[in-house]
Parts: C-alpha cells; structure tokens; sequence
C-alpha cells in the first residue's frame, strides 16, 4: 500500500474537514473525501485509490471542471491538504 494513501485516510480521522486538496503534477483536485469502513467483507475500498466526491480539478492554464466521482492513484500525489487547514484569503 503506499504511503501517500495511509497518509492521507490516518490524517482524515483527525481533522474537521472532508474536503481534501491535492496536487498531481500540474492539476488540483478538491473534492469530499470517500471514507469506506471496512468492518465487513464487502469492503469496496481499493488500495492507493483516493475517491473524491462532488470533485473539481482545476488545471495549470486555469480551466476547471467538475465531476460526481473522480479516482486518484495516491502514488501520483505530490502534495495535500485539507480545507480546514487552509489560511482564508484576505
């Protein structure tokens, strides 16, 4: 499993925000993270994928677009944040 995604759903237990902000080479993702429970046999959760819901990607040359679902491999994130751990904008 990677390390990016361990990362990622340890550090979600932990903040008031489901929103998570992430970069892959040159576009931005934001989006409500999927947390799956995996109590039972029917997990549906796949190693080093991170599912975001109601997402957008925003795009060097500034074009975005929206999407319902969107899955991101974890090895190709570069950074990430969440939206509660962002400074407002002044």
């Amino acid at each position: 499993m990677c390390k990016t995604y361990d990362a990622i759903y340890e550090i979600a237990k932990f903040v008031e925000s489901n929103i998570l902000i992430c970069h892959t080479g040159q576009i931005k993702y934001e989006g409500e993270i999927h947390k799956c429970d995996c109590f039972s046999n029917d997990c549906k959760c796949i190693d080093g994928i991170i599912t975001l819901k109601n997402a957008k990607i925003t795009c060097k040359n500034g074009q975005e677009h929206g999407f319902k679902w969107i899955n991101i491999s974890s090895k190709h994130i570069e950074s990430f944040s969440f939206s509660c751990c962002q400074n407002e904008k002044e």
